[in-house]
């Protein structure tokens, strides 16, 4: 994608409606609280799987693939909340919490991600 490409009006309002649905869907799902911010686990699983099928799906559309990976992939997903959350647990004295919470964010998000790929 060139960088004229990049600034297209359609792009740009693409990427903006896009990752502003993400960031709606986002807000709903961290709501779901319990031992661990499932919300957000959440919301970062499904966006690390819809990049790798969008990349793959989308494969050689430009287009498609900005406004799908980095607008609503990139709207759901959320390293500041996962963030956030991993420093709260451990300034309350969790110790244990972030770091279950910083393994699975990692791992499973990456295993979405790379499923996203073989089925894209």
């Amino acid at each position: 994608m060139t960088i004229a490409e990049v600034f297209n009006p359609v792009v740009l309002i693409g990427i903006a409606l896009a990752g502003g649905l993400g960031s709606v869907i986002r807000f709903a799902m961290s709501k779901w609280q319990g031992y661990l911010p499932w919300g957000i686990l959440l919301a970062n699983i499904t966006a690390s799987f819809f990049a790798g099928w969008a990349v793959v799906y989308f494969n050689g559309n430009d287009t498609w693939v900005a406004i799908t990976v980095v607008g609503l992939a990139g709207g759901l997903s959320t390293f500041s909340s996962w963030a956030g959350a991993a420093v709260q647990m451990a300034a309350s004295g969790k110790a244990f919490r972030p770091a279950v919470y910083t393994i699975f964010t990692l791992v499973l998000s990456s295993t979405a991600a790379y499923l996203g790929l073989l089925l894209g």
